[in-house]
C-alpha cells in the first residue's frame, strides 16, 4: 500500500472515532422519572374506554365507509386460511409475510366535522401530497396472543412516492373471526403506539380484546419502549388491513390481479394529526407472499450468488495468470477491468440496500454471506488492473510525474464512479423521481460496457487473443445473473414486475463478446476503415544491400573520425547507438551478442517472418531474441526507448 492511500485511511480511522467518540447509551430520564411515567401510562392504559376513547367512531365518513367495507365484511374462509399463508412446519407464523402495491393518498377536507384541525407542529410532519400515488410495502410477522382468536402483529411499512419516502414501524393485532387487522403506525416506536392501537380497534368486543391482549403482553416489557417525547415524531396511522381477495374481486378487472399462491390484503390507513389517507385500489390489492416462501427464494438466490462470486473469482486469476509477462498485459485494457471492478460494486450496494430484496435479514445475510468473496473480487480486479496499468506506462523518469497524476486520476474516476453509482441505486430504490428510470438504465448501458475498451484497445494496437474464451464467456454471463433475477424474474426477491429492457442488456453484452471473438479470428481491425486508425508498427522492414548498407556505414564512419580529430580522448565507443561503427556492429544483436542475419528471401517475407527485428529506435536484433524479450520488458534493451506490442 502506498502512503497516501494509507494516510487517507488512517484519517479516515480517525474521523469515525471522533464522531463515535462519547456515544454511549446513558438514560435520558432518571429512574424515577421513568419510573413515575409507566405508572401513569400503566394508569391510562387501564382506564380506555371504547366509548369514551375510540378513535374509530370519530374518523372522517369518506375513511370510515372505506374501513368499514374491510373491518366488518364475515370471512368467507377459516381464521388460518391458506389464503394468508400456507402454514407447514417450516414456518409457524400463518401471517408472516411480505406485501407490495399501489397506494394513492387524499387530504381530508376541513369541512368534515370528524377532521380535526391541523396544529402548528404537525404542518410540519412530511405527508404524501393530496392525489399522490406511489409503492406501498409491508412487512408483517406475528406472535401468539394470549386472547383466543386473535395474534398480535409487528412488521414495518414504506410508503413510496414522487418526492416522499417514509418508512414506518407497526404494532397491531389480527382478528380471526374477520380475517382483518387493525394496526398503528408510527415512524419511530414509543410506548404510546400502543394506546394508539387500541384505540383505534373498531367494534367494543375487539377493543376489549386488544386491550387485554396488549396488557398482558406489555406486562413488564414496557421499558423496553422509548418515552414518546425521546423518539422523532412525524405523522402516525391508524392502519386497517383484510387479508384475502375483496369481496368484488369475482369481477374480471379484480381478479385479473388476484394470484392465489401468495397473500392478497386490502389496506386503509389515516393519519388524524396530518389529516391524510392513503388506502390502495380496490381492483388491485396488495400482493405479496409467505415469509416461509419468501425466505425458501432467498436462500436459493443467496447459493446462487455466492456461487457466482467464487467462480467470477477463479475466472480472473486464470486470466491473471494467462498474462504473466509485459507483452501479454500490455494487450490488456486497463480500463475494462475498472469498469468491472466498479460494476461488482455497484451489484453489491444494490444487494445490501433496499433496490432488491425488502427485507433487512436479507441484506445481512447476503452480506456476511458473500463480503469477504466480494472484497477478495475487488482487490484482486484493482490488483490486475494496476499491474496492467504499470505495464503500460513508459519507463522514462521523465514521465514519472505525469504518471503519478494519470494515477490519481484513475483513483478519481473510480471512487467517483462509485458515488454516482450510489447516487443513482438511491434514487430508483428510495425515490419515484420521474428521471429515476432513465438514469437506472443509463447506469446499466454504461456499467455493462466493459468490454468496449478492451476492443477499442485492440483495434488502436492491432493486437488481439488477449482475453481467455472461458474468462470472456464466463464473466459476461455470471455479471448478467443479478440483472436478469431483479428485472426479468417474476419470482425474484425485489417483487417488482419484469422489464423487458433487461434482454436489451443482454443483447448488448453478447454483441460486445462476439466483436471481440471476431477480432481474434478476422483481425483486430476487421470492423474499421484502414484509414481511420493509427498504422501498426512494422517490425520486418526489408533491409538494403549489405554493399548499399557498407556504403552508408562507411559515410558515418568519416564522419566520425572527423569528430575523432576535433575531440581529443573521444573513441569509437563513446558512439551513440544511431551511430553504428562499422556494417559489422550494425547487425549485431545487443541480446546475444551475435551477428545478425538481414537478408530476406521472398519465400520468408510472403509466407513466414524475417530472421530479424528492427526496433522504432532503429536497432536490429534476432527476431527470438526480442519477441523473448518482449515478453518481459517492452523497452528497447539498448536505449529503453519504449516498444509497441507485436
Amino acid at each position: 500500500m502506498n502512503r497516501p492511500l494509507a494516510t487517507y485511511i488512517a484519517l479516515l480511522l480517525l474521523v469515525y472515532l471522533w464522531l463515535s467518540w462519547g456515544s454511549d447509551d446513558a438514560p435520558r430520564h432518571s429512574p424515577d422519572e421513568r419510573a413515575a411515567y409507566e405508572r401513569q401510562w400503566w394508569a391510562s392504559f387501564r382506564s380506555l374506554d371504547y366509548a369514551a376513547n375510540s378513535t374509530y367512531t370519530r374518523l372522517p365518513s369518506s375513511v370510515r365507509s372505506a374501513v368499514d367495507g374491510l373491518m366488518h365484511v364475515p370471512s368467507p374462509q377459516p381464521a388460518r386460511s391458506s389464503n394468508i399463508a400456507a402454514k407447514d412446519d417450516a414456518n409457524d407464523d400463518p401471517l408472516a409475510g411480505f406485501f407490495h402495491g399501489t397506494w394513492a393518498a387524499e387530504h381530508i377536507s376541513a369541512n368534515d366535522t370528524h377532521a380535526p384541525s391541523i396544529s402548528n407542529e404537525h404542518a410540519q410532519y412530511a405527508r404524501p401530497a393530496d392525489g399522490a400515488s406511489g409503492r406501498l410495502t409491508l412487512e408483517l410477522s406475528s406472535i401468539d396472543a394470549s386472547v383466543p382468536g386473535t395474534r398480535l402483529l409487528h412488521g414495518t411499512a414504506r410508503l413510496l412516492a414522487r418526492g416522499f419516502s417514509q418508512s414506518l414501524a407497526l404494532r397491531g393485532i389480527h382478528f380471526a373471526a374477520s380475517n382483518a387487522a387493525v394496526l398503528y403506525a408510527v415512524p419511530q416506536m414509543h410506548a404510546d403506539a400502543n394506546v394508539g392501537l387500541v384505540r383505534a380497534v373498531p367494534q367494543r368486543r375487539q377493543f376489549d380484546q386488544a386491550k387485554r391482549a396488549y396488557a398482558q403482553m406489555l406486562d413488564g416489557r414496557l421499558a423496553a419502549y422509548d418515552m414518546p417525547e425521546d423518539v422523532a415524531r412525524g405523522c402516525e396511522y391508524q392502519l386497517y388491513v383484510r387479508f384475502g381477495a375483496p369481496a368484488q374481486a369475482s369481477t374480471q378487472a379484480a381478479a385479473a390481479h388476484v394470484r392465489p399462491a401468495g397473500l392478497v390484503a386490502q389496506a386503509v390507513m389515516y393519519s388524524p394529526e396530518c389529516r391524510v389517507s392513503v388506502a390502495t385500489p380496490h381492483a388491485r390489492p396488495l400482493q405479496g407472499i409467505s415469509a416461509a416462501r419468501y425466505q425458501t427464494r432467498a436462500g436459493h438466490y443467496l447459493r446462487l450468488a455466492f456461487v457466482a462470486m467464487v467462480a467470477e473469482l477463479l475466472l480472473l486469476v486464470g486470466q491473471m495468470r494467462h498474462t504473466p509477462t509485459h507483452a501479454a498485459m500490455a494487450k490488456i485494457s486497463p480500463y475494462g477491468l475498472a469498469m468491472q471492478a466498479v460494476l461488482g460494486c455497484y451489484i453489491f450496494i444494490a444487494h445490501v440496500s433496499a433496490s432488491l430484496a425488502p427485507a433487512v435479514d436479507i441484506q445481512l445475510a447476503y452480506t456476511g454471506a458473500t463480503f469477504v468473496v466480494f472484497t477478495l473480487l475487488v482487490m484482486f480486479a484493482l490488483h490486475y488492473m494496476m499491474s496492467v496499468w504499470r505495464v503500460q506506462q513508459p519507463s522514462d523518469p521523465d514521465a514519472q510525474p505525469s504518471a503519478q497524476r494519470t494515477l490519481w486520476m484513475t483513483y478519481l474516476r473510480f471512487y467517483g464512479a462509485l458515488a454516482v453509482g450510489v447516487f443513482v441505486i438511491h434514487v430508483y430504490s428510495e425515490t419515484m423521481h420521474p428521471l429515476a428510470a432513465p438514469m437506472m438504465v443509463l447506469l446499466l448501458l454504461t456499467s455493462y460496457s466493459y468490454w468496449v475498451p478492451q476492443i477499442i484497445r485492440n483495434a488502436r494496437r492491432g493486437t488481439s487473443r488477449g482475453l481467455r474464451k472461458d474468462y470472456l464467456l464466463g464473466t459476461t454471463l455470471l455479471n448478467l445473473i443479478f440483472p436478469l433475477y431483479a428485472f426479468a424474474c417474476p419470482e425474484s426477491l425485489s417483487l417488482n414486475a419484469p422489464s423487458a429492457f433487461v434482454w436489451a442488456l443482454v443483447a448488448y453484452s453478447f454483441a460486445q463478446v462476439l466483436v471481440l471473438l471476431l477480432q481474434d479470428l478476422l483481425g483486430p481491425r476487421f470492423f474499421v476503415p484502414a484509414s481511420m486508425l493509427p498504422e501498426v508498427y512494422n517490425y520486418h522492414p526489408l533491409l538494403p544491400p549489405d554493399s548499399d548498407e557498407e556504403a552508408a556505414v562507411e559515410g558515418n564512419s568519416d564522419n566520425a573520425d572527423d569528430a575523432e580529430h576535433d575531440e581529443e580522448g573521444s573513441s569509437s565507443e563513446d558512439a551513440t547507438p544511431d551511430q553504428p561503427r562499422s556494417a559489422r556492429a550494425a547487425r549485431e544483436c545487443a541480446i546475444c551478442i551475435q551477428e545478425v542475419d538481414v537478408s530476406t528471401s521472398v519465400a520468408s517475407a510472403l509466407f513466414g517472418r524475417p530472421s530479424y527485428m528492427v526496433t522504432p529506435c532503429h536497432h536490429v536484433y534476432h527476431t527470438e531474441c526480442l519477441t523473448r524479450w518482449m515478453e518481459m520488458k517492452l523497452e528497447c534493451p539498448v536505449c529503453r526507448a519504449p516498444l509497441p506490442p507485436v
